[in-house]
Order: C-alpha cells, then sequence, then structure tokens
C-alpha cells in the first residue's frame, strides 16, 4: 500500500472513530434538549402506601439528576386491583411513547400474557424497552394467627379465606399453586387494592391470610412479625428468601413435571421492581433512561435513602431484563401448559 493510501486510511479509520466517539454525546445532547423542563411519570401498578409505592417514590426523589436535562420525576398510583395489569395495557397503548411515561406492574404480569387467557393479546413484555429492575422480588404467602390452619398440611383438610388483588398478581397465583400441587383449601377473594388494604381486611377478619412481599410486612406492620400474628408459610422465588429463611418455596414443594412450570412462574421475580418504556419510545431516549437508572443505582443519597427505608437493592440492567423476557415469552409449550394448570388457568 503505498504511502498516500496509508495516510488516507488512517485518515478515514480516525474520522471513523471520532463520529463514533461524539454518537453517544450527541444522543444525550438530544435527550436533554427534550427532558429539560417536562415531567416524567412513573405509573405504578400496584396500590399506594404498599412496597412497589414505597421503592417508586424512593427512586424518584433521585431519578431526576441523572436524567440529561434533569425532568421532574412523579409517581402516580394506578391501583393493584386486577393485579395491576391495567398499568400494563395503559403504558403500552394509551400512554405517550416519547420517553415521559414508564410503567412499574407487578412481577406476574411478565407471565400473565401466557399464562392468562384474559391477558393474552392485551399486552406484550417483550416489546416492552426495559430500563432497569431495582431488586428482585419473593412472594409469600401466610396465615392470620386466628387462621383455621396455621400448616400447609392443615390447609388440606381447612379451608382458609386469602385476599388477592387479582388472578395475575402472586396474591393469587401462590395459593393457586399450592391448591394444585398440594391439595391445599385456600379460597381466594378478589379486588383487594394493595398490601395496604389487606392488612387492613385480616384485621376486620374478611380473609384469614394474604400474600404479596415480606418486605411489605417489613415496612408497613413490623407488628405482625414482633407479635406473630401473620405466619409465613411459603415463598415463590427459586431460592429461600434471606427475610425468611425457614420458609420453604415452591419449587422445593414441586414435584416432576410442577418443577419446570414452577421454574417458569418464579422467574418473573427479577421484574419486581422493574421499569419499562412502551414499546415505540425513541431509542435514543431509553438509551439515557436506562444510563440514569444504572447511575441512580449507585447514587450515595439513593443507597442513604434506600438503607433507611430498609430497602433491598439488587439492580439488573435493561438489556438483561430485555433478555430474559424474551426467553420467558418464547417458553416450551408444555412448560406453559402446566403453569396454567398450576395457577388455575385452565
Amino acid at each position: 500500500m503505498t504511502p498516500i493510501r496509508t495516510a488516507a486510511f488512517a485518515a478515514l479509520a480516525l474520522a471513523g472513530a471520532l463520529v463514533l466517539a461524539a454518537a453517544p454525546a450527541a444522543r444525550a445532547q438530544d435527550a436533554a434538549r427534550f427532558y429539560a423542563g417536562k415531567t416524567v411519570t412513573l405509573l405504578i401498578g400496584a396500590g399506594a402506601g404498599g412496597s412497589y409505592d414505597i421503592y417508586a417514590r424512593a427512586f424518584a426523589n433521585h431519578y431526576g439528576k441523572h436524567v440529561p436535562g434533569n425532568p421532574q420525576v412523579v409517581v402516580k398510583i394506578a391501583g393493584g386491583v386486577g393485579g395491576g395489569v391495567a398499568a400494563a395495557i395503559q403504558v403500552e397503548h394509551s400512554a405517550p411513547k416519547d420517553g415521559t411515561v414508564l410503567g412499574m406492574v407487578q412481577q406476574t404480569n411478565v407471565t400473565g400474557q401466557l399464562t392468562e387467557a384474559a391477558m393474552a393479546g392485551k399486552y406484550d413484555v417483550s416489546k416492552w424497552a426495559w430500563i432497569g429492575n431495582m431488586a428482585s422480588l419473593r412472594n409469600f404467602l401466610g396465615v392470620w394467627h386466628t387462621a383455621p390452619a396455621q400448616t400447609l398440611e392443615e390447609a388440606k383438610t381447612k379451608e382458609v379465606i386469602i385476599g388477592a388483588t387479582g388472578r395475575n398478581s402472586p396474591t393469587y397465583t401462590v395459593p393457586a399453586s399450592l391448591n394444585e400441587m398440594l391439595g391445599t383449601k385456600f379460597k381466594m377473594v378478589l379486588g383487594y387494592n394493595g398490601a395496604a388494604d389487606l392488612n387492613l381486611a385480616m384485621e376486620r377478619g374478611e380473609i384469614q391470610g394474604r400474600g404479596a412481599s415480606w418486605i411489605s410486612v417489613v415496612l408497613q406492620a413490623p407488628d405482625y412479625i414482633s407479635q406473630h400474628k401473620l405466619k409465613p408459610l411459603v415463598v415463590d422465588g427459586l431460592t429461600r428468601d434471606p427475610l425468611l429463611p425457614e420458609t420453604p418455596t415452591l419449587l422445593e414443594l414441586a414435584k416432576g413435571d410442577q418443577q419446570a412450570a414452577v421454574r417458569l412462574v418464579s422467574a418473573s421475580a427479577d421484574f419486581a421492581r422493574a421499569f419499562f418504556a412502551p414499546p415505540g419510545a425513541p431509542a435514543d431516549r431509553v438509551e439515557a433512561l436506562r444510563k440514569a437508572f444504572d447511575e441512580t443505582m449507585t447514587d450515595p443519597e439513593f443507597v442513604a435513602e434506600t438503607d433507611k427505608l430498609q430497602l433491598t437493592i439488587e439492580p439488573k440492567d435493561g438489556a438483561s431484563l430485555d433478555r430474559l423476557a424474551a426467553q420467558i415469552i418464547a417458553s416450551p409449550p408444555e412448560a406453559v401448559a402446566m403453569a396454567k394448570t398450576l395457577l388455575g388457568s385452565e
């Protein structure tokens, strides 16, 4: 190669490198111009005062300073009735697609589009632009201290009324799975609007147990723990909850073909405190929102606030969630069929 051609190739390579280096900066500037003076709304598919709400508000307090343009960040509660599915549908279909609305839905919404006929075709989690997950979440099922059954073995012969927000919520799916797997007699009553509503229902004697996250008990009703008012029977994660080391998982109780189905249902734990943008959100803004999420997770002020609130933080980045969602949606038909059986969907 002649010196002239060598020099020309070198110049082209340098120009290309400069363009590549400038691209992220240019995208960040575009995002900053867009977000300056705007508001980013976090739409939460759970009830007010519950752990989803608490996590979201702690996040909102710090996220805006990491998003280019420093928009205001606000939390809007969509409610947990129906398992919080309304928020998923709203963000995907009717919310602005410009990156100003992010959703946080209940983790079972991820598998619900496979296991619940009523959800099929309503939304597609594999098309959402996942921004990041603050923490994985294992849900529990517990019984009130006055419930007629205080163990899973007793629940095989005695009916226990369990409150639930909706069929697509772990407040329903965990006891439903136990009924199918073990022959327990949990009777689910639907329509409650989150953990706080379920707590009131237990105290009034309307229901005899409830699920959701154990952290929601720690944060909202610590006296349930100190006074032994609520007894955990099982958790739905792939591993035991560090907060409940003596409580078995659904997977430990599953046998044979049930195990693949339980793994599928439990995989949704990685989406428990996750935010997503709707399909069609501009790529440069998704990139900026993901970067801001990652930065927020290590923000000293955010860390200090979540430590004070006793919130567990186990972050997972948006790209990883994209891959996980795609894997879940591509689950083998036999695993999906068994999951439907476990959840009472068929």
